[in-house]
């Protein structure tokens, strides 16, 4: 209870409904409902902003970093859009907050070799399981007729993997403490890594 007194929640927050008891009810059943609001809202936004349809994704990127369920999220978005069988579909999983960047580079790299083809990437904390937040959809293509509607233009992607050293592949690591809670261990030496790595 101290901790929701000063976390800045207030009578305006959304928090999904597995968090709103204490303890917080943390199931797949629900970890997988919060997944569906977030990832399909995501979309629906894109598909609205782009007039993109369901048919017009040769490749999808989903990447979430703590929920994993089976079948995967990539599988719930291609059977909620029911997209082509074709698909080139990737799901993401433990990669922490690098995911969104992993995610753009494996578009990028997948565009290079996939001549007219347009990939949606779906970068997503779900909070329920391990109370992160928030997810964005994002549309990078390389078809001709895209270009006058693009707000970007994405040209470098850099990426350092810093988990040859051990200080930073144990930086930030998942574990089961003694009561049977599995939680996150956040090391002193994070922003040190962090800063290294940028």
């Amino acid at each position: 209870m101290q901790i929701l007194e000063r976390s800045g929640l207030g009578e305006e927050t959304c928090l999904p409904p597995a968090c709103h008891y204490i303890p917080p009810t943390s199931t797949m059943e629900s970890a997988r409902a919060e997944a569906e609001v977030v990832i399909f809202s995501a979309i629906d936004n894109l598909m609205k902003k782009t007039c993109l349809k369901p048919k017009d994704i040769d490749i999808l990127i989903v990447n979430c970093s703590l929920c994993f369920p089976n079948p995967s999220l990539s599988a719930m978005v291609v059977n909620k859009y029911k997209l082509r069988s074709n698909i080139k579909s990737y799901n993401l999983s433990s990669m922490g907050c690098s995911a969104g960047l992993i995610s753009i580079d494996l578009a990028r790299d997948l565009l290079q070799v996939l001549p007219n083809s347009s990939s949606l990437v779906v970068s997503t904390k779900i909070i329920t399981p391990n109370y992160y937040q928030g997810g964005a959809a994002i549309l990078l293509s390389n078809r001709r007729k895209d270009n006058s509607r693009a707000k970007y233009r994405l040209m470098y992607v850099v990426r350092t993997h810093k988990g040859a050293d051990d200080k930073a592949y144990r930086c930030v690591f998942e574990q089961e403490y003694p009561q049977g809670k599995v939680g996150i261990n956040l090391s002193k030496d994070l922003m040190v890594i962090a800063g290294e790595a940028l």
